[in-house]
Formats: structure tokens, C-alpha cells, sequence
């Protein structure tokens, strides 16, 4: 029963991965689309779920893109520390998938910074700073912490 449970409660986490990640792209590529569509002067009817966004300014639209980025990349460190907590419940685990998810945005946001600063640097580093937020809001790195986290666990039945 225990074994029945803990396949269950994977299949969840795993369900809500594939889900938050197909939406979190089909979001921002709905939002992208219109404002695409605003600057040739063109309609793009949103998903009716999304369709507040069509009342709102321009500059407002991309500001809000800024913070559904950081709010994706929370909620992927939500899914991601609950399940490094539900299979292997040690605290420096659940600190190093903080540091990590927390390290990638500062990484991003710093490039961001010097992209500001630097003209010529400018595209490189939002690109760069991109595929960072880009690793935040993903499954990918859960599927690099557990592996990670189950060789140092075999590490320590060794010793």
C-alpha cells in the first residue's frame, strides 16, 4: 500500500510538471502573440481566460511579463521542494533546491543589470539571462536534483 502511495503521489508531481509547463508556454506565447499583433496594428482575440490583458497598456502588458516570469519560476521551486522533501526529507536538500532555483533568478536579474549597462552587450545578455529563468521555470532542474541527490545518498550507504 505504502509503494501503491508513493507511485500515486509521483504520478501527481509528474501530471503537475507536464501541465505547469505546457501552460506556462502556451501563456506566454498567447501573450507574445498579441503583443506582436499590437505592434503591426493587428487584432489577436486572446483565450477568453486571457482576455483581461487586451484591456491593458502596452507597457503594462510587458512589466506583467516580468512578474508571471518570476511567478512561474516560483511555482516550479514549490513543485520542485515538495518533491525533494517527499522523497527524501533532509533540509540541506531542500536548501541547495533553494539556493539553486534562488541562485538562477539573481544570475538572470545581474544580467539583465549589465545588458542595461552595456549596449553592445545588451542581447547577449537578456539572452543569456533568458535561458537561466528559462531552467527556473522548468522541470529540469528537479530532474537533475534528484538523480544528484540519490547519488549522494548511495554515497553515504557506502560509507
Amino acid at each position: 500500500m505504502q509503494q501503491k502511495r508513493k507511485y500515486i503521489v509521483w504520478l501527481v508531481i509528474i501530471i503537475t510538471l507536464v501541465f505547469l509547463s505546457f501552460y506556462r508556454d502556451y501563456f506566454f506565447r498567447c501573450i507574445n502573440a498579441m503583443l506582436l499583433a499590437w505592434d503591426y496594428d493587428m487584432d489577436y482575440p486572446m483565450p477568453a481566460h486571457l482576455s483581461f490583458f487586451e484591456q491593458l497598456e502596452y507597457t503594462t502588458v510587458m512589466n506583467l511579463k516580468w512578474f508571471f516570469t518570476l511567478f512561474f519560476a516560483f511555482l516550479f521551486y514549490l513543485i520542485s521542494h515538495l518533491a525533494i522533501n517527499y522523497q527524501f526529507s533532509n533540509r540541506n536538500y531542500n536548501r541547495i533546491t533553494f539556493y539553486l532555483f534562488a541562485g538562477l533568478t539573481v544570475l538572470s536579474a545581474l544580467f539583465i543589470g549589465i545588458g542595461l549597462f552595456t549596449s553592445t552587450l545588451s542581447d547577449r545578455m537578456y539572452e543569456f539571462a533568458r535561458f537561466l529563468m528559462g531552467l527556473a521555470q522548468s522541470p529540469l532542474v528537479l530532474m537533475v536534483l534528484i538523480p544528484a541527490f540519490m547519488l549522494v545518498e548511495k554515497e553515504k550507504q557506502k560509507a
